[in-house]
Parts: C-alpha cells; sequence; structure tokens
C-alpha cells in the first residue's frame, strides 16, 4: 500500500492522503451509503465560497440533530483529525483512493487507524468548530479532490442553496431491505378571499409547508368548493413559497341559511410528503339591484315620499336592509333612510324639499344600499321634475301704423318675465301716466305673485283709467281694469273687471271669456274684445283685459297677464 500523504482542507484541517488500490470489492462511487441510520430522512444544501461539492446535512423528519448517529458509508479505515473551522473529524479511508470526511461532530466513536464496516457509527453529528447549528459536513473524494456526490447510486448535485429543497432517505444498515419509508408531514392553510359571489370569478390560495413550517414547491393543491351536486372544483401548483392558487370562472353555490358555502384543500401526498387537508367556509355573497319608484315630480316646500325597491340577483326581495336616499346634490343635498320591507319596498320622508330650479327643470335622486357581509352594495339613481310656475304681466301696449305718425306703445310697465320653484311675490312695476294723443292710461301696475304647497302664480295687471280716441273709431274708455291670470297644477283661471263706454255708452261686460263688444266701432273691421283668453303653445294662459284690432295693424292691450304651472305630477 502506497505511503499516505499529508493534505490541508479549507477548513483548518489536516488529512492523511488514502492509499490507493487497484483491486475494488466494492463500486464507488456507486455503492455509497448515506452516513445516517436505515430510514432517516435528511434535507442538504450548501451555499456560496462552500467547499466544492461539499454538503450540509440536517434531519428532516423533525427529530434533533445534535447526537444523531453518524455511519461509515462504506468500509475504509477511520482517521481522526480536527481543526478550528471542521471541529472534530472522522475521515474514512476506503478502497481505490476514495475517501469521505466527516465535519462538525459532537463525539466520535472509533479510534484513529480503526477498521470500521459499513453502517458502523462514527460518531454523532455536532456544532464543533465555525459552526452556525448542529449539521454535518459530508464529502466524498477520490484521490484527495472532492466528488460529486453519490448516495445509493443517485447523483445529489445540483445542490440546493437551502435547506427543504431536496432529501433522501438512508438505507445504510437496512440489511438489503427496503427502509420503512418515513415521509414528512404536511399541512395546507387558506389565504384566499373570505367572500365570495355567485355570477363572478373567485380566485382561491393556499399554502403547503411541512413539519418545520417550510414551503414545500411543485405539488398539486386542489380546491373544492360547495359539496355534492354543487362541488365547483380548480387546481394549482405550489411555487417556492409553497403557495398554490386556481380560479372557479364562476361561481354558483346554492344559498344557505348562514350565508356560508365549505371550501375544501386537497394534497394528495407523493413519495416524500404525507397527505394533507385544510377545511373552511367561506362566505357567498349576492348582487343587489335597487329601483327608484317615488313621484316623478317634487314641488318645494312640501312632503316628499321617496321610495324604491331592494332585490337580489335571483330577483328575490331583499329585507331589513337600511337604504340612504339623497335629494339634490352639493350644498342643497337633503337625505334620509328607510328600512326594507318583506317586499322589498323601502321609503323615506323629506319633510320640506328645498330645491333650486336648474335649466333642466330636474333634480337628482340617488339610491344606496352598503351591502353586509351577505348581500353586496348597490346604487341607484333618478331624475325627478322640480315643479315650477312661470308668470309676466303689462298695463298697456299699442301698436298703431298711422300714415305719416306711426305710434308704438310698451308693452309697459312690464313685470318681467317670473320663473321659480318657490314662493315669491315681486315688486309690483307701475307708472303714473303713458300713451300719447290717440292713446292713454293713468297709473298702471303689473305684478306676479308665486307660492307653494300647493304650487300656483298669479300674474296681474291693474289700469285705473285709458282712453282710446282714433280717427274715425269711436271713443272708447276704461276705468279701474283689473286683469288676472291664475295658474296651479289643477287649473288655469282668467278674470277681468272693469267700466266700459263705448261713445259714451256704458257696456255691461259680465264674466265671459273672450266677450266680443258688438257695437259699432266706427272702422268697418275693427274688433273689440274684453277678458281675451288665450292658451299658448307652452301652455301659459295670457289674459287681455281689453283689445282693439282693426284694418291697416292696429293692434291696442290694455292689461294683459300670463302665468303656467309646470312639471305637474
Amino acid at each position: 500500500m502506497a505511503s499516505a500523504a499529508l493534505l490541508v482542507g479549507s477548513l483548518g484541517v489536516a488529512h492523511a492522503e488514502p492509499a490507493t488500490d487497484d483491486a475494488t470489492a466494492l463500486d464507488f462511487p456507486a455503492d455509497f451509503k448515506a452516513p445516517f441510520e436505515c430510514g432517516l430522512r435528511v434535507t442538504y444544501s450548501t451555499y456560496e465560497g462552500h467547499d466544492h461539492n461539499a454538503l450540509d446535512i440536517i434531519r428532516a423528519d423533525g427529530g434533533q440533530d445534535l447526537g444523531t448517529p453518524i455511519l461509515a458509508s462504506a468500509p475504509g479505515t477511520a482517521r481522526l483529525t480536527e481543526g478550528p473551522g471542521a471541529g472534530l473529524v472522522v475521515n474514512i479511508d476506503h478502497e481505490g483512493g476514495w475517501q469521505t470526511r466527516h465535519y462538525h461532530l459532537d463525539t466520535r466513536t472509533v479510534e484513529d487507524g480503526q477498521r470500521v464496516e459499513q453502517g458502523q457509527q462514527v460518531g454523532t453529528m455536532g456544532n464543533t468548530g465555525v459552526s452556525s447549528g448542529p449539521h454535518l459536513h459530508y464529502e466524498q473524494r477520490l484521490n484527495g479532490t472532492a466528488q460529486e456526490i453519490v448516495v445509493d447510486g443517485e447523483e445529489l448535485a445540483p445542490y440546493p442553496f437551502s435547506y427543504h429543497e431536496k432529501y433522501f432517505t438512508s438505507t445504510n444498515g437496512c440489511d438489503g431491505e427496503q427502509p420503512p419509508v418515513e415521509k414528512e408531514a404536511t399541512s395546507l392553510a387558506y389565504t384566499g378571499p373570505e367572500i365570495v359571489s355567485n355570477g363572478e370569478s373567485a380566485e382561491l390560495s393556499g399554502t403547503l409547508t411541512d413539519e418545520g413550517d417550510e414551503p414545500v414547491a411543485d405539488r398539486t393543491v386542489s380546491f373544492t368548493l360547495g359539496t355534492g351536486d354543487s362541488e365547483q372544483a380548480c387546481e394549482g401548483t405550489t411555487g417556492s413559497d409553497g403557495g398554490a392558487t386556481c380560479v372557479i370562472d364562476t361561481v354558483d353555490q346554492p344559498l344557505t341559511d348562514d350565508g356560508t358555502v365549505p371550501l375544501r384543500l386537497d394534497f394528495a401526498g407523493d413519495d416524500e410528503y404525507e397527505a394533507s387537508s385544510h377545511e373552511t367556509e367561506l362566505r357567498i355573497t349576492l348582487e343587489t339591484e335597487l329601483e327608484y319608484t317615488g313621484p316623478a315630480s317634487i314641488a318645494n316646500d312640501t312632503t316628499a315620499e321617496l321610495s324604491g325597491t331592494l332585490i337580489d340577483e335571483t330577483g328575490a326581495p331583499v329585507a331589513d336592509q337600511t337604504v340612504a336616499f339623497t335629494l339634490g346634490a352639493g350644498d342643497t343635498e337633503q337625505a334620509c333612510e328607510g328600512t326594507t320591507t318583506a317586499d322589498g319596498a323601502v321609503t323615506c320622508t323629506v319633510e320640506a324639499v328645498d330645491q333650486p330650479l336648474t335649466d333642466e327643470t330636474t333634480v337628482p335622486v340617488s339610491l344606496t344600499f352598503d351591502g353586509d357581509g351577505f348581500y353586496l352594495p348597490s346604487e341607484a339613481s333618478a331624475e325627478v321634475l322640480l315643479e315650477y310656475v312661470t308668470g309676466s304681466a303689462f298695463g298697456l301696449s299699442a301698436d298703431i301704423p298711422v300714415l305719416g305718425l306711426p305710434i308704438s306703445i310698451g308693452p309697459a310697465p312690464e313685470s318681467g318675465e317670473v320663473r321659480t320653484a318657490h314662493a315669491e311675490e315681486t315688486e309690483p312695476s307701475c307708472l303714473e301716466r303713458l300713451g300719447s294723443a290717440l292713446v292713454t292710461a293713468d297709473v298702471l301696475c303689473a305684478q306676479v305673485v308665486s307660492d307653494t304647497d300647493p304650487t300656483a302664480v298669479t300674474a296681474s295687471a291693474n289700469v285705473s283709467e285709458a282712453r282710446i280716441g282714433l280717427a274715425g273709431l269711436s271713443l272708447i274708455e276704461l276705468s279701474g281694469v283689473e286683469v288676472a291670470s291664475t295658474s296651479t297644477c289643477e287649473e288655469q283661471v282668467g278674470s277681468v273687471d272693469m267700466t266700459l263706454k263705448v261713445a259714451g255708452v256704458p257696456i255691461e261686460i259680465g264674466d265671459t271669456p273672450d266677450l266680443e263688444i258688438d257695437v259699432d266701432l266706427g272702422i268697418t273691421g275693427a274688433r273689440l274684445v274684453v277678458n281675451e283668453q288665450i292658451v299658448e303653445e307652452d301652455g301659459s294662459l295670457t289674459v287681455n283685459g281689453a283689445r282693439l284690432t282693426a284694418p291697416g295693424g292696429i293692434d291696442v292691450i290694455v292689461g294683459s297677464a300670463t302665468s303656467a304651472a309646470h312639471n305637474c305630477a
């Protein structure tokens, strides 16, 4: 046998180079066994800067590493040494120039130079030397050069850089029998959403870990939502963090009294890991739908009873839930709440509506259901009409296109166009005198007054005295002229009162609308109508106190009032 040369390892320990012998009874490295007792499952790793083809090994069965027996991987001669980095060392010289090395031992159970057999204990796992915790530093060398490690004919390379990624189970000392399979226990945990919704997709997720709470990668996890005929299943593969996800495209689960559905996670297990499962319950939520069913129009200063319905995605009413109503927007919001009844209906009351009149003459209404653990939130909106009124009035207007001296008067005084959804009273617009040599009027006033609850408006015009004296026309005299046009959401009424004389003869006018005075006015084709009432295209009622028309475009009106109520329910 050749003499042994002295080698110095990277962990500061001297090693004797094994003698070489061409006659080998064993086939190395295929016949190397794991340096552990039969059936022990271990995990291994290396790290950057570690000795080339050197492994750190710990137990993977949850047992205590310190004191774990270390066995000879093959027969040979024990060589004991130690160093500041490697701690207590047992090297074993095998045939053919092969050597196995065992560092950081806690104890050594053989003598230096002692013959050992395969499976014989040579020491115990420890933490001596430079070590971050109990483990075995293990190498297989040929003629002093570290080789890729082989156990039971299986190459362990490439080596992982952390524990619990790769494993092997020792067959050392099993006397040729298959070692008992010691699978590592696993556990599953659900990490996905706690609430899922029928009709929507659900991304389920979970984690698979070993008994050391380390992630288990590249394993299939099954997810089963529901039971029996309603089961919905999907699968996911664990990543490096042990996490697995899968998606149920459309959740479709029956409703239960408590609103929950069972979820089961399953890992079937394999040669390395025990099967595991986890059960939990998810809440099933239902989509909801709100609809406004309240009045189409509202009026300021009145009570508005707003209403709606709340149903779920199946069309069933949703009872005992709070729905918030908001009338208006911004600074003019008015809010109230109601609780749904058994038929899903809900009402609430705004005691005194106070909303601005916009160009659109509408007011927004919004309904909001915040949802709960079972029902999803929903919203609805609508536009309701706001009742409003318009009105205008004037005292006198005249168009007299006389040749050489055309006359145009007014209309004056005017109230101005009033458009409002509130109760208002405009200041009367008055003139002491208005007219020309042919048409004159004294003390003329025009005014519009609106009201709410109920919606109403009155436009009025008053003229104390008026005189129309055209060439060839009988003199027309009017006094105490009072004209009014009143509109509510129920009716429109026009009224006229005056004293009328034609050619000095008093004329009884009564209260008949559109009364044409049947007297000779002196001009063929001339007409005098008292209490003329005209319904305009927009629904307004115009009332003219007295109106004179004659050929040539003559048109004189004494006292005129127009009113209308809009957006009435």
